[in-house]
């Protein structure tokens, strides 16, 4: 979520109703921004975003979340609003106080769709950004499907201030919450509490502003972030040096609490090389070349990851036919590829007009493994050969019984010790799952008790393909 942007003193009005001519951005009927990408188990590539108001009114209006979902990274079905503002905000609330909600994240465990919501209230009348009073905290909503709309589970997590939350699960089963001026905790299993107290990250660059995102690649935490950034952009200066740009960079870790070491720029200012694009009036680059700020999230679908991040394009475009920047806080989510480098380096996403190509599954949606029952004292391991996992499953399900005590079931590939793609948590009898990171390839599975004795059967990776 970004705290300021290139916006003109009157936002101009959205006239032009002809459809928008290029791929990106990808949802084009309403304005979107601060997507939260995630594949669910339903196969299907999910996020939740903001949403900018049709009539502009800057970052005050954020009033409420939508979630789309897509199948191949190109069509996404819009399934409506998710939670508003009043959904929060106290009934008492006072009147003169301007309630939103910014840029989101959420996550799937044991069967529920947990919301973490930034809370921001303005306090008082209009007054000068320096004078403002503001509040802001985060929050957290459930719901049994991210089709449905999401109930408030806490209104205001403690030990929280500031905005921008990412949530991310480890492969040892342990979820982390990020948020603010680089702060992060472990989350309890109720989703709302902190095991031990919330550090400051050490992120090895001043350049950090906000945005928080976590990504595990190749064993190592990415943690990204939009930085620190300057003046407004000088249309005949775009490329000033001695301007600070607005951008996304990233700094990589060992560990998800890190410490983190610096990694470099992940997405150049809006709109920098963008090709075979409008051209603003008299210029040779993009109209939304202009703005600034941006807010990034990545995901992995079938060995590709992806950048979701979001320009002015379609404002542009809706206003007046590209003649103009648009308005900054009317913003669309685009997505484009992202890679690396052999030594793990981040390659900086090159911005498109055309968007991503679409992905193509040619898998089942589900690998049932056949391992009838297995029988398993604490340290001790079953393992199958020969497991095709294709382009990638995300999730892995099994039937427990005989748990006596709470312990973990390790899913792990070529050996009982090797490579982590996930952790079951098993509490009690019956049907647990856990989300993976790299389940891919064929492979030989390790499922290892951890903790005590179990019963195993109908294990199964899943969310391979739409059903």
């Amino acid at each position: 979520m970004a705290l300021a942007g290139s916006m003109g003193a009157q936002v101009k009005k959205n006239v032009n109703t002809d459809p928008y001519p290029y791929g990106n951005p990808v949802i084009r009927h309403m304005y979107t921004a601060d997507a939260a990408p995630h594949v669910m188990p339903d196969g299907r590539v999910w996020m939740i975003t903001s949403v900018d108001h049709e009539n502009g009114g800057g970052y005050s209006t954020m009033h409420c979340y939508h979630a789309f979902s897509s199948s191949d990274m190109v069509n996404w079905t819009d399934h409506g609003e998710i939670f508003h503002v009043n959904d929060i905000r106290p009934k008492d609330a006072p009147a003169s106080d301007k309630w939103a909600v910014w840029a989101p994240d959420f996550i799937y465990k044991d069967g529920k769709y947990y919301l973490y919501i930034p809370i921001r209230i303005q306090h008082g009348a209009e007054s000068s950004q320096e004078k403002r009073k503001v509040t802001a905290y985060l929050a957290v909503a459930e719901s049994n499907s991210l089709t449905e709309r999401f109930k408030v589970l806490t209104p205001q997590i403690k030990e929280t201030r500031g905005i921008d939350p990412a949530v991310f699960r480890d492969t040892d089963g342990k979820i982390y919450l990020y948020w603010g001026s680089h702060m992060a905790a472990q989350l309890k299993d109720n989703m709302y509490e902190f095991v031990g107290k919330p550090v400051k990250l050490e992120v090895d660059t001043d350049r950090f502003m906000e945005a928080i995102w976590m990504n595990k690649h190749d064993g190592k935490y990415y943690l990204s972030y939009h930085t620190k950034y300057g003046n407004k952009i000088d249309k005949n200066h775009p490329d000033d040096p001695n301007r600070k740009p607005s951008e996304l960079a990233y700094s990589v870790g060992d560990s998800p609490m890190g410490p983190f070491k610096y990694g470099g720029v992940m997405n150049y200012e809006l709109g920098v090389g963008v090709k075979n694009g409008p051209n603003l009036p008299g210029y040779d680059y993009v109209p939304w070349r202009l703005t600034q700020s941006n807010h990034g999230g990545i995901v992995e679908y079938h060995g590709q990851e992806y950048l979701f991040y979001h320009t002015s394009a379609l404002s542009s475009w809706r206003q007046d036919r590209f003649q103009g920047p648009g308005t900054w806080t009317q913003r669309s989510v685009c997505i484009d590829e992202l890679n690396y480098r052999k030594n793990g380096s981040i390659v900086p996403v090159k911005q498109t007009i055309e968007g991503v190509a679409a992905v193509k599954i040619n898998q089942p949606a589900v690998v049932n493994l056949s391992l009838k029952q297995a029988s398993l004292a604490d340290g001790e391991s079953a393992s199958v050969s020969n497991v095709n996992l294709g382009t990638g499953y995300y999730y892995f399900s099994a039937e427990v019984s005989g748990v006596t005590a709470p312990l973990k079931i390790e899913v792990r590939t070529g050996a009982t010790d090797g490579k982590l793609l996930g952790t079951l948590l098993v509490k009690k009898d019956g049907y647990v799952d856990t989300s993976l990171i790299d389940a891919n390839g064929k492979q030989t599975i390790f499922l290892k008790a951890v903790g005590g004795n179990v019963q195993i059967s109908a294990c199964s990776f899943f969310a391979g393909n739409v059903e």
